[in-house]
C-alpha cells in the first residue's frame, strides 16, 4: 500500500478571491494578478491570494489523482493542513519591515504561544502516511484533513472542473521531463 500526502493550508479556503480559478498553463499562472484591495500599492493582500490559490490546487490535485487511480487502487492520496505552525517563515517573514517594534513583539508572542510546534504540525501528515490499517479500513482517499486528523471539506476543491484544470496545469509542467 502506498500513500501520497499533499501539504495544503487553511489559506486554500480563506485567502481566495471570488470566482477562484486555477490556470491551465504556466503563462496564465505567472500572469495572474489578484484584485487590488483598498487601492494600496503595493497591495500586501495579493501574495496571500496567490498562496491560497496554490494551496487550493494541492487539494484539487489530490482529488483528481484519487479519481484517476480508481476505487480499487492500493495508492491512498490525501491532503492535509498542518495548521498554524511556529516556523521561521511565520516568525520572521510575515511582517513588513516598516512595522513598529511593539507590533513585531506582539506578533512574536502570539506565534510562540498560539501556533503548533513543528512536531505537532507534522502529526496529521504522519497519521496519513503511517496509519495503514486505519486508512484502509476507513478508505481514506481523496480527502482533506486539518490539524490532528480532522477531516474537512474544502467547497472550492469539490469542483471537477477546477480539479481538471489543476491536473492539466501539472501535466503541462512535467510534460517535457517525461
Amino acid at each position: 500500500m502506498a500513500r501520497v500526502v499533499s501539504t495544503s493550508s487553511l489559506a486554500g479556503m480563506v485567502w481566495l478571491p471570488r470566482n477562484v480559478e486555477i490556470p491551465t498553463t504556466v503563462e496564465e499562472l505567472n500572469g495572474w494578478k489578484p484584485p487590488l484591495f483598498f487601492n494600496w500599492k503595493p497591495d500586501f493582500v495579493q501574495p496571500f491570494f496567490k498562496y491560497g490559490r496554490s494551496k487550493l490546487a494541492q487539494v484539487a490535485w489530490t482529488k483528481a489523482l484519487t479519481r484517476r487511480l480508481g476505487e480499487d487502487s492500493t495508492i491512498y492520496v490525501n491532503a492535509a493542513n498542518p495548521g498554524a505552525v511556529s516556523t521561521p517563515l511565520v516568525k520572521d517573514k510575515h511582517l513588513p519591515p516598516i512595522c513598529p517594534d511593539f507590533v513585531k513583539d506582539l506578533s512574536a508572542t502570539l506565534v510562540n504561544n498560539v501556533c503548533w510546534t513543528s512536531e505537532e504540525g507534522a502529526l496529521t501528515e504522519l497519521y496519513l502516511a503511517v496509519a495503514i490499517d486505519e486508512i484502509k479500513q476507513k478508505r481514506l482517499r481523496g480527502r482533506y484533513f486539518h490539524p490532528q486528523s480532522v477531516e474537512v471539506t474544502n467547497p472550492y476543491a469539490e469542483s471537477i472542473k477546477l480539479q481538471e484544470n489543476v491536473w492539466q496545469l501539472c501535466e503541462g509542467l512535467v510534460k517535457k521531463f517525461l
